[in-house]
């Protein structure tokens, strides 16, 4: 009986949340029609939210050992989403009521249900009513608090979408200056530096009445980027970062004209890739014009682009009517994607309109942003141009004056972004606050206390950051401290604001109409800017080390003194706010205006990705050759654009659990087009870098070091056309394993050519190892070789193996007559102290020089594997040091800086302290046959080669180079070639 009664009482209907207040002012309107279409969002509560938060907390906080360590793509629905049975539970109950619910989101937070009014009314027992808003706009409200069976009611935290009462508003001010050209455009200038406003632009602002100066009137990349202001060229000019390899999404709501992206871009000499992608449903649908739509948009992808020209954007595109409830299901589809590093949102509401009209909401977006942070991912969002009162310009509000800030800047996973004011290059910046004048509406930084969310214990990352003025709004717990907005700033004041382009000029005497340039300021502005900066930050030679940024805020306010500019002048106390409290003021150190302060951006980047606590690192452990991978066997040849998974762990010698990183050597063969292969974790994003690139009907061998995931299994990727994949295994890393690596040479160990003769077919070749070259004469386990095969009179393949034992069914080099290729090996070393080389078919000379061995003897260096990374491109520039993105010409040397040169900031970090880094560094376009050496820049050149390529030819080879010096060289002998570096981990 009393188990009958228990299930009766779970089908007690059971309210969620409560209904929405009416906004001020609002007056009544018909009710929707009972067929109108509602989109609804049935959020659900993580299955642990303590254990979601503490998560979030070690992943971000440089002291923790987990620090960085985030979840692999799709991982969080089974982490911390709810669980099946709950989604099974909360599906089951809504489908009793007569709904249809869709499945589940991969993050496992919500259910999505399209229903009509009529539906919605019946299923979850509410009513509707219309109101027509001050504003002018027509909208409706459940009248009640939408009801669920008891059984589930628990587990769902509100329904998003039974009133459209929100809009979300941008954060820019109105433009009040223009000009444009007539003369003939300069062409679009090379992305090799930071971008700057091309002659013509800047001429014609000088021409205006009163003539328009950079750093006085506007600023633009190339002026933001400069030592007197964020210095952002730094890091371009002396490191080659430029974004290269990142992507940034950011959330807009409006359309946006292609023609002011491409204007901006010839203009100021960046060329990122952009792509649009309207929310399926509800994308904007009014064109973008000059009366101000598409204006918000064109503002953040510029400033990302001219801040991180090498970066990608991605831009998601929700309705016109700035619908908070899409809004939140669109940061939730941008984190799930998971294919950006860093999200901006320039748009934002005060958290009171969301508290009276959508309180569920604050907790939907903190999870959303808790789930960024445990995957890894930055958020950025603007804190409002309304000063202290961030409900100021809400019409329909009777509490203009409260002392509010916005969201979702208000949120404890969001790094939010203020306000400055500088004028002129030598000027110290002071807080963004412009009275009201004529028409124009005042309008200041936002910046103060949140009324919702607070920060404590280990999670809190302001602990000992309270800024003058703080009052506990939010009412937090003893201990704890209400989340104190912002956290950082940049510039923001519209008379000293950014320069975009945007919009058409009205025709001229003749009729012509020209591309159109303005200045805008707000907060708006300062958020991209920030943006651009963690895309450096993301694809900086420290960041390859350690990880993507993620969270930065711990991270920022652990930071060293010099990271920010101290902002210590300036108040965003709006006094037409009707507001009497004056605040907040800014002063020395963190304060409730502009944060921490504005960005030295060499120093930030090197606060957010130098500061990851020291792993142990991994020791070698050398397995016997393996075959784990032939396509050509099991028939599942690799298609263009398509993906293969390899389990690695537990097969091959490889143990089932404990791998950090696994050696192979994989080949590709009966290549149908030109291409390339990836090779990387699964459950990761794929990474711009490639580990083998091929010509149609050319056999392709290389050593691969990849990271293992926790699901043991690493992913092939090939571009374009069909190819068959072979992976060997040669042995794998991990933290208990006994061999650690020692540098060695580079010394010629074995030359044919000069000692021995070729090796013909079917016969092996022994090599002694131990006692040779340095190596010590007993306890090494392996040994590291790059291996050449010349001369080759048929096609063939080289087998090398521990000595004394039998060669087994692997290959690690692949050659055809009169080709000259290398390979990088790592062998066991027989017991013997010897290596053996077998050649299959017809006559080749071989040669093998040694870059290091691992000993079990003690000593050494242990490995730390790397998510993928490009580190340098000379097809771009991009990570060279003054490179122009040009190919390395005959007997030159460009170099990769892995620590700071000449004391600029911006390239500390791990590498800059290793003993090796494992590289795969790729020759292409090569004008003449040649070869690539690459060694440390504090050593000699030695004589060996790392690649050996001819005209026509794409050639990678994997490299371990000693770090001798603060950069790694790369010397190309004759002709000229483009070289490509990837990172995938580093001996320390």
């Amino acid at each position: 009986m009393a188990s009958a009664q228990a299930g009766q009482a779970g089908l007690v209907p059971q309210a969620v949340g409560k209904a929405p207040a009416i906004p001020h002012g609002a007056v009544a309107a018909a009710a929707p029609a009972s067929d109108a279409q509602l989109d609804l969002s049935v959020a659900l509560a993580p299955r642990d939210q303590a254990a979601l938060d503490s998560f979030v907390q070690q992943v971000s906080d440089p002291k923790s050992p987990q620090y960085k360590h985030y979840l692999g793509k799709g991982q969080f629905g089974g982490v911390f989403g709810a669980t099946k049975q709950t989604i099974d539970s909360v599906t089951k109950a809504l489908k009793d009521a007569g709904l249809n619910p869709g499945a589940a989101t991969p993050d496992g937070l919500s259910i999505p249900v399209k229903a009509t009014v009529a539906q919605a009314k019946s299923a979850l027992g509410v009513d509707f009513a219309g109101y027509k808003l001050t504003d002018g706009r027509t909208t409706f409200a459940n009248t009640s608090a939408p009801k669920l069976p008891a059984a589930v009611a628990s587990s769902v935290t509100t329904v998003l979408g039974l009133n459209n009462l929100l809009k979300v508003s941008a954060s820019h001010t109105t433009p009040t200056k223009t000009m444009q050209t007539s003369g003939t455009p300069t062409g679009a200038k090379p992305n090799v530096a930071t971008p700057s406003v091309c002659p013509e632009i800047r001429d014609s602002g000088q021409s205006q009445q009163p003539p328009y100066f950079d750093t006085y009137d506007y600023w633009q990349p190339g002026s933001l980027g400069s030592s007197n202001a964020y210095n952002t060229s730094q890091l371009l000019t002396n490191y080659g970062d430029n974004g290269n390899g990142v992507t940034v999404a950011m959330i807009e709501f409006e359309d946006f004209d292609w023609n002011d992206i491409v204007e901006f871009q010839r203009c100021m000499g960046s060329h990122s890739n952009v792509n649009k992608l309207p929310f399926p449903g509800h994308g904007p649908t009014t064109p973008p014009n000059s009366s101000g739509v598409g204006i918000e948009s064109a503002l953040d992808i510029e400033y990302v682009n001219g801040i991180a020209p090498g970066a990608t954007v991605n831009v998601y595109q929700g309705p016109d009517n700035g619908d908070l409830n899409i809004g939140a299901q669109i940061y939730q589809q941008m984190v799930n994607d998971d294919t950006a590093q860093v999200i901006s949102t320039s748009w934002g509401l005060c958290e009171d309109d969301i508290r009276q009209h959508a309180p569920g909401l604050f907790n939907v977006e903190k999870n959303i942003f808790a789930q960024a942070a445990a995957q890894g991912q930055t958020v950025v969002a603007s804190s409002g141009d309304q000063g202290s009162t961030g409900c100021f310009y809400d019409t329909q509000e009777p509490n203009k004056g409260l002392l509010n800030v916005s969201d979702p800047a208000g949120q404890p996973y969001v790094l939010s972004v203020g306000g400055t004011r500088k004028y002129g290059p030598n000027t110290a910046e002071s807080v963004w606050n412009t009275p009201a004048s004529g028409p124009y509406i005042g309008g200041g930084t936002g910046g103060g206390v949140s009324t919702v969310s607070y920060l404590s214990g280990a999670a809190n990352y302001q602990a000992g950051k309270v800024g003058p003025g703080y009052q506990n709004l939010c009412n937090a717990p003893s201990g704890a401290t209400c989340r104190q907005v912002p956290d950082v700033a940049a510039i923001a004041d519209s008379n000293t604001g950014y320069l975009i382009a945007y919009g058409l000029s009205d025709p001229d005497p003749d009729g012509k109409r020209y591309r159109e340039w303005t200045i805008i300021g707000g907060t708006s502005g300062s958020a991209p800017l920030w943006a651009g900066i963690m895309a450096l930050a993301d694809s900086s030679h420290a960041c390859a080390a350690t990880g993507p940024v993620g969270f930065a805020n711990p991270a920022l306010y652990q930071a060293p003194a010099g990271t920010f500019f101290d902002v210590t002048s300036g108040s965003n106390y709006l006094p037409d706010s009707g507001n009497g409290s004056g605040l907040y003021n800014a002063a020395s150190g963190y304060d409730l205006t502009t944060g921490l302060g504005t960005p030295h951006a060499p120093q930030v980047v090197e606060a957010v990705c130098n500061a990851k606590a020291g792993p142990d690192g991994s020791a070698y452990s050398p397995v016997a050759p393996a075959r784990l991978m032939d396509t050509r066997t099991d028939n599942t040849t690799l298609h263009g654009n398509g993906t293969r998974q390899l389990k690695v762990a537990g097969v091959g010698g490889v143990p089932a659990t404990g791998a950090t990183a696994v050696v192979l050597n994989v080949t590709v063969t009966n290549p149908s087009a030109s291409s390339f292969l990836t090779v990387y974790p699964d459950g990761q994003p794929r990474p711009i870098s490639s580990n083998l690139n091929f010509t149609a009907g050319v056999t392709v061998p290389n050593l691969v070091t990849v990271q293992v995931p926790a699901s043991g299994i690493v992913d092939f990727y090939n571009l374009s056309g069909n190819v068959d994949v072979v992976a060997d295994v040669f042995g794998y890393y991990s933290t208990d394993g006994a061999s650690l690596y020692k540098a060695a040479g580079p010394a010629r160990l074995m030359d044919t050519r000069d000692n021995g003769g070729a090796i013909g077919t079917g016969q092996t070749r022994t090599l002694p190892i131990e006692g040779a070259a340095g190596i010590p004469a007993t306890g090494v386990t392996a040994v590291v070789l790059n291996v050449t095969a010349t001369n080759p009179t048929d096609g063939s393949f080289l087998t090398v193996f521990p000595g004394g034992t039998t060669a087994p069914n692997s290959s690690n080099l692949n050659y055809s007559p009169g080709q000259t290729i290398a390979n990088l090996v790592t062998v066991p070393v027989g017991a013997d102290g010897t290596v053996a080389f077998l050649n299959h078919f017809g006559n080749v000379d071989v040669i093998a020089d040694v870059f290091g061995y691992y000993t079990n003897a003690g000593g050494g260096l242990r490995f730390h594997p790397t998510a993928p990374a490009r580190l340098a491109d000379s097809r771009t520039g991009a990570g060279l040091i003054n490179n122009n993105g040009v190919p390395i010409g005959s007997g030159v040397s460009t170099q990769v800086a892995i620590q700071n040169v000449n004391g600029a900031a911006g390239n500390n970090g791990p590498l800059g302290t290793a003993g090796a880094l494992v590289l795969n560094v790729t020759a292409t376009n090569p004008t003449a046959p040649s070869f690539i050496t690459v060694y440390g820049s504090s050593g000699a050149r030695p004589s060996s080669s790392n690649l050996n390529f001819t005209p026509g030819l794409t050639i990678p080879n994997s490299v371990v180079v000693p770090t001798n010096g603060g950069a790694i060289n790369l010397f190309n002998f004759q002709g000229s070639v483009d070289v490509v570096v990837d990172l995938f981990g580093y001996f320390a």
